[in-house]
């Protein structure tokens, strides 16, 4: 019997390939694999030179921009203030070419010398009131002229208010103002920046002095 001369201990050192430790067939093969590593947030914060440019453009304009309309706003309030005070104004007022006249002399005395307006009656009045149209208007110059004669007048006719009412208001809305106070030309004064109110307010003067002159017989 050959068999039994097969030494015991190579019996048992021959297994099945099948046959593993136990320790290996329970190890993971996914433990070996290294975790992934998600890289980190991008910090908003220092910024780039090119947003704080942008943020820098964007509050010079925003700056520039409220400037401007607190300029606008400033120099718009007078005219709002009196096409506010003119509703005020009605027919059944005694003096009311007065009282719309004065509404008038404030508005151009808050956007000229205030001590030459003051000083402006009549023909003078009614060319300067003329002159400061940002372009001609022959109806609402005709309108002016018919309030300015009322003002003369002891009994003024109502029938006219709502006529010399608008021609205020169409002043208001169409004049001219300036950003500062100009000096323009009355008798008497050279001072002036603007020829076509000089021209005209000389022209209104010439008319007074006519009218002063005794006629002889």
């Amino acid at each position: 019997m050959q068999n039994s001369n097969i030494p015991l201990n190579t019996t048992q050192t021959m297994q099945s390939p099948n046959q593993q430790p136990l320790q290996m067939q329970q190890q993971d093969p996914l433990a070996q694999l290294r975790d992934i590593h998600v890289p980190n947030d991008v910090s908003a914060w220092p910024l780039d030179w090119g947003w704080w440019l942008l943020i820098v453009l964007v509050v010079i304009t925003i700056f520039g921009l409220y400037r401007m309309l607190s300029a606008y706003l400033r120099h718009n309030k007078p005219r709002k203030q009196a096409l506010a005070l003119l509703e005020s104004v009605s027919a059944q007022q005694n003096n009311w070419p007065v009282a719309l006249n004065s509404i008038l002399k404030r508005a151009a005395m808050s956007y000229y010398p205030t001590q030459q307006v003051a000083g402006l009656y009549g023909k003078q009045w009614q060319a300067f009131l003329t002159s400061a149209l940002k372009k001609r208007d022959k109806n609402l110059e005709s309108d002016l002229a018919l309030l300015v004669s009322n003002i003369y007048h002891a009994n003024p006719n109502s029938n006219d208010f709502d006529t010399c009412k608008n021609a205020v208001k169409g002043w208001l809305s169409k004049a001219r103002f300036p950003k500062n106070k100009l000096t323009f030309d009355v008798p008497g004064n050279e001072e002036f920046e603007g020829s076509n109110t000089q021209a005209t307010l000389k022209s209104a003067s010439a008319n007074n002095n006519q009218a002063k002159e005794p006629h002889h017989a």
